[in-house]
């Protein structure tokens, strides 16, 4: 009798949790929204939706921030998530430099600190992170009852179900995933991401890809990656590793890449091969104001002064940018025979030069697609920049946290 009678109203809590959690992730996605709306979105009656409202605000998670307009009576109340409920922290590593940003859940960015701790695979860049965000949350008077989760990006073959980077293997103790090493240290819920589908749930939740269903985001930073949304979804392949762009061959006789093998397009496409090449031509004479910006000293040389040349007109840069531009069209060329999206939004530190790597990414892509393949398909640079990668990873936490919740 007693499972009997407990059956019916596990039944309702679950239901109710599920509710719960889409209404949250609804006003993440979405702000604020009234009950009647709640009701219609979940298919619920307005007590049930009241109630639903009534226990998240008593938990704290969401308060009344207004009134919506009226169409006749009174106007209804608006309802939106309590952005002080918690705070993330945000790891966004790469091979350059790693930024630690604190969000609330209305995706402020309320703090940041770039430290210059660039990813090594070696236990040494653990130690230092530790310490690094140890004393950034001390230092801003954060304690860890108040962090809700961690998420973190970073480039390689990440498996987040798994929570393994085996691109970065050496970072752990041997068979210690690094979700598994993270929590251990900060005693809190640890996502980890690959940084390329972290940009892409960010430009697809907040960027130019919001609404649409076929999306190809290409992120031009230190390697080259692809982001892929099918059906309104990012696609993550078998194991998490789809959209490696970076490690197709496209010059057999080419350099070697870090990955092992020889002529993959980010030894001529990246940011690290953008450098190499610009050092190159400048030791082989070529003209440009490159020299003037790092004081003759090639070490200092950095893609932003690249860029700044471009903007500053240097024939020299444009060029790079050009060749760059044009042999990344080639490999997009080959993704947009293979999925046919509607947008592809450029990402990345090489995104910051605008047009003058949009435009060659552009006009390879019109030489070498099918016609009928570039109907509708349209380019655009990220709207959201660097800030897309941050935003994914946030939005992939609150995911999974939000399920968790309410598992």
């Amino acid at each position: 009798m007693d499972l009997v009678a407990e059956e019916p109203s596990s039944v309702i809590d679950i239901r109710k949790n599920r509710i719960r959690s889409s209404l949250l992730l609804h006003l993440y996605q979405s702000g604020d929204t009234s009950i009647n709306k709640m009701a219609k979105l979940f298919h619920a009656s307005i007590p049930s939706a009241t109630g639903i409202v009534n226990d998240l605000m008593r938990d704290g998670w969401i308060t009344e921030t207004g009134t919506g307009p009226a169409r006749a009576g009174r106007p209804p109340v608006l309802y939106g998530l309590n952005a002080k409920k918690y705070l993330t922290l945000i790891m966004d590593i790469n091979r350059h430099d790693t930024q630690l940003c604190i969000f609330d859940l209305h995706n402020q960015l309320i703090l940041k600190r770039k430290v210059d701790i660039r990813l090594d695979d070696s236990a040494n860049f653990l130690e230092e992170l530790f310490a690094s965000t140890d004393d950034f949350l001390k230092s801003n008077n954060i304690s860890r009852s108040k962090l809700w989760g961690i998420g973190v990006s970073m480039p390689g073959l990440i498996n987040s179900s798994q929570g393994i980077n085996l691109t970065y293997m050496n970072l752990t103790p041997p068979s210690v995933p690094l979700v598994t090493y993270l929590k251990e240290h900060f005693d809190l819920p640890v996502c980890l991401f690959n940084d390329t589908k972290a940009t892409t749930i960010g430009e697809h939740r907040f960027g130019y890809a919001v609404d649409k269903s076929q999306v190809l985001t290409i992120n031009i930073d230190w390697g080259v990656g692809l982001g892929i949304i099918i059906n309104g979804e990012v696609f993550n392949g078998a194991s998490g590793f789809a959209g490696e762009l970076g490690h197709i061959q496209v010059k057999p006789d080419g350099m070697l890449c870090h990955c092992g093998k020889v002529g993959c397009l980010d030894t001529i496409t990246s940011a690290i091969a953008l450098i190499r090449q610009a050092k190159e031509g400048i030791e082989t004479g070529r003209a440009t104001i490159l020299k003037q910006f790092v004081n003759n000293n090639l070490d200092l040389l950095e893609t932003s002064h690249i860029i700044e040349a471009v903007h500053a007109g240097d024939e020299f840069s444009i060029d790079l940018l050009s060749t760059v531009g044009t042999e990344l069209g080639k490999g997009l060329a080959t993704a947009v025979h293979l999925f046919n999206p509607e947008v592809i939004i450029v990402g990345g530190l090489l995104a910051e030069a605008g047009p003058f790597i949009s435009n060659p990414i552009e006009q390879a892509i019109n030489k070498y697609c099918l016609s009928d393949f570039k109907n509708p398909l349209s380019i655009h640079i990220s709207k959201l920049g660097a800030k897309a990668r941050l935003l994914g990873t946030q939005a992939y936490l609150f995911d999974n946290l939000i399920a968790k919740e309410f598992s």
